[in-house]
């Protein structure tokens, strides 16, 4: 997926579940601080060790994906 209106129609077809996820992933993403990018960061060690896994996003990732195998077929 690389268009919003194809992440929209993704949405759509997803569980109640799963949109609740993603929306409780969505509301903590718009309400982080804005951080330097990686892309305009001027020094990238000082991001080593800086990473974070995160449960509901990677939930919605793998929600997305399922829905694009369902779409493609």
């Amino acid at each position: 997926m690389s268009t919003l209106t194809e992440i929209e129609h993704a949405i759509k077809r997803l569980p109640k579940t799963e949109v609740a996820q993603l929306a409780t992933w969505l509301a903590a993403f718009r309400s982080r601080p804005q951080a330097a990018s990686v892309a305009t960061h001027h020094d990238l060690d000082s991001l080593i060790g800086t990473w974070r896994d995160e449960p509901a996003f990677d939930a919605a990732i793998r929600a997305f994906e399922q829905v694009d195998k369902a779409v493609s077929k």
